[in-house]
């Protein structure tokens, strides 16, 4: 973009709402709208069934610029799931836990036992992928993220009707200084602010978690099929159960035809044959007879994918045919395809106990003029940041729950209530569509 030496389309190329809009109004980016009901009727019919697509394609001028990866399998649009290793309840006579307060309990019982046997007290009771994946898992507990996983900035508070910033509420005090007790007491992973898949893996590895809140029963490796997962949202202290870690099938644009094409209609009609049931099939099955065979009308990946002569795992298999590993893909991830062979069976049911709780309306991310992009970008810049280092610091105790007023007034004095306009106009823009 920057040299204006400028591809035909870019495919798999994962963009934010603030570049489309940026490199859209330079005219670098042309839009598909136009195109849609005559050469892209697969893709049109997924806009025509769920509305919430167009929602978060749409830009502030109207116009839709890129396509996206739409993820309908359901096991994966519950972005957290919650496991508990059986052995360890089973090993103390505990139950599983239905309310936070109930989890507490649990994970200071399991503190005290030495599940390997190994004379160390390196067990660590609640593990989580990230700081993230924990609070999609509890902050529902607490009343928060009303509007799913994409927003845990604001949301709609229940009380009033109206539009809420999580980060000053009364209700995110009282989830942070939880975080707070189960921190300070070494129930919950000292690394939880560092931590990623591999080091998940490796614990796992060493037989040392007792409950993982986590995407995917994968990453657990041989221990996997220890776990089990919890049976529903916990319910907070007062009386919230809700399970906010669920997103919109949408899952961001990717592929974009710029100014140079000379050929937009058939580049369109080209990417829609992905949206296809054949398109889906190739995208991420591969070749029949090579990668998959049909069985009583159903693809099922052939042994070169699931028992690879040559040591590959699935992925680095299947990426020898087909590009969907890593996301960002102008097709569906659906349960027939992507749901029903890569995520496991415990998984699967994990996200089942989970999705009756999550909220009805969910939201993405949402679209901006440039104008209050450019705006925003000032806000979030000093506000994203002080939240950050403060919400780190009072899970950690670093700062005192004394110090709430002050976190509140210095968050003020950045602009919260531009901020707080800014995001109201986009949401009027989002619901109106």
């Amino acid at each position: 973009f920057a040299s204006n030496q400028l591809p035909d389309m870019f495919f798999k190329c994962p963009m934010g709402n603030a570049d489309i809009t940026k490199y859209a109004s330079e005219g670098a980016l042309v839009p598909v709208d136009e195109y849609l009901s005559e050469y892209a009727p697969n893709f049109s019919s997924y806009l025509a069934d769920d509305s919430s697509i167009e929602k978060n394609l749409k830009m502030a001028d109207g116009h839709i610029y890129g396509f996206p990866y739409l993820v309908t399998a359901a096991p994966s649009r519950i972005a957290v799931k919650m496991f508990a290793n059986e052995k360890w309840l089973e090993a103390q006579g505990l139950s599983l836990p239905t309310t936070t307060d109930e989890l507490y309990e649990t994970l200071v019982k399991m503190k005290s036992y030495d599940y390997n046997g190994n004379g160390q007290a390196d067990d660590i009771p609640l593990v989580a992928e990230s700081k993230d994946s924990l609070f999609n898992s509890l902050m529902g507990s607490f009343g928060l993220m009303t509007r799913g996983a994409a927003q845990r900035i604001w949301d709609i508070d229940p009380a009033t009707g109206g539009l809420r910033f999580i980060q000053t509420s009364d209700n995110y005090k009282e989830f942070l200084q939880f975080l707070n007790k189960l921190y300070t007491e070494k129930l919950l992973d000292q690394e939880v602010f560092t931590m990623d898949l591999a080091q998940v893996s490796a614990k796992a590895a060493q037989d040392i978690i007792g409950f993982a809140f986590i995407n995917n029963t994968n990453y657990l490796g041989d221990i996997a099929s220890d776990f089990t997962y919890l049976p529903g949202a916990l319910k907070g202290p007062n009386g919230d159960q809700n399970y906010a870690s669920r997103t919109v099938p949408f899952a961001g644009q990717n592929t974009f035809i710029t100014s140079v094409n000379e050929h937009p209609a058939e580049t369109v009609q080209w990417i829609d044959w992905f949206y296809s049931q054949e398109g889906i099939t190739a995208y991420f099955m591969g070749v029949e007879g090579e990668t998959y065979e049909m069985v009583d009308g159903v693809p099922k990946f052939t042994d070169y994918v699931v028992k690879n002569p040559d040591g590959l795992n699935m992925e680095e298999a299947l990426g020898t045919y087909v590009c969907w590993s890593g996301g960002g893909n102008p097709s569906v991830a659906d349960d027939l395809h992507f749901g029903n062979h890569l995520i496991p069976e415990l998984t699967v049911k994990a996200a089942e106990a989970v999705k009756p709780y999550t909220p009805e309306e969910i939201w993405s991310g949402f679209v901006y003029t440039a104008e209050d992009t450019e705006r925003l970008a000032v806000l979030q810049a000093d506000i994203d940041t002080y939240l950050s280092d403060m919400t780190a610091k009072f899970i950690t105790g670093e700062v005192g729950f004394d110090q709430w007023d002050s976190y509140k007034a210095q968050i003020d004095k950045m602009g919260l209530e531009e901020y707080r306009e800014i995001t109201q106009r986009a949401l009027d823009t989002y619901n109106a569509q």
